[in-house]
């Protein structure tokens, strides 16, 4: 947290040595206090899975939540990207390493995992799916409080977290004209 921009250069420099605090398994076995989080959105009747993973997983849709995105490339296993967000007058980022992606016809997306630094520890996939004749978007994401100020105000923390997550899919259903 600081009150100025970050520089998202040097974050991304440092982080890209930092192993990741969190891992897969959370999605399927969250640990105690964390907040699961699962949202999806049916995106428009033009929308294709091509479109709108290449908009995922070229950050787009992380920006069009109305995040300031660095990274070391596109979304793949193994790069990292640093994320910062403005909320009233301070300034947090968050950087993260991808740990998996899906690429198939009917299914894509990507896991990233927090890394130190980042005000929450946890994990975050993002997919984009096929499913009964309609294109899905949807973002499961599990963390716990980390920043000291998370845990001092939870209700603040989750109303951002919801914010960031509202925008992503918003960003999704306009990707393709939905």
């Amino acid at each position: 947290m600081q009150l100025t921009r970050p520089d998202l250069a040097r974050i991304l420099e440092r982080s890209v040595a930092e192993r990741p605090t969190a891992d897969l398994a959370w999605l399927d076995a969250p640990p105690v206090r964390a907040r699961v989080l699962r949202e999806r959105v049916v995106l428009g009747p033009d929308a294709s899975v091509a479109v709108t993973a290449d908009a995922l997983f070229g950050w787009r849709i992380h920006r069009g939540a109305g995040l300031l995105v660095a990274s070391t490339g596109p979304a793949a296993v193994g790069a990292t990207v640093v994320q910062a967000l403005r909320t009233g007058p301070l300034w947090f980022a968050a950087p993260c390493r991808v740990l998996d992606t899906v690429h198939e016809p009917d299914r894509a997306g990507f896991t990233y995992a927090t890394l130190p630094h980042h005000p929450e520890t946890g994990v975050e996939s993002f997919r984009v799916l096929r499913e009964d004749g309609r294109l899905v978007f949807e973002i499961h994401a599990v963390a716990r409080h980390d920043f000291w100020g998370s845990r001092i105000l939870p209700r603040i923390a989750h109303r951002i977290q919801d914010r960031v997550t509202r925008g992503y899919l918003v960003t999704a259903r306009g990707q393709d004209g939905g």
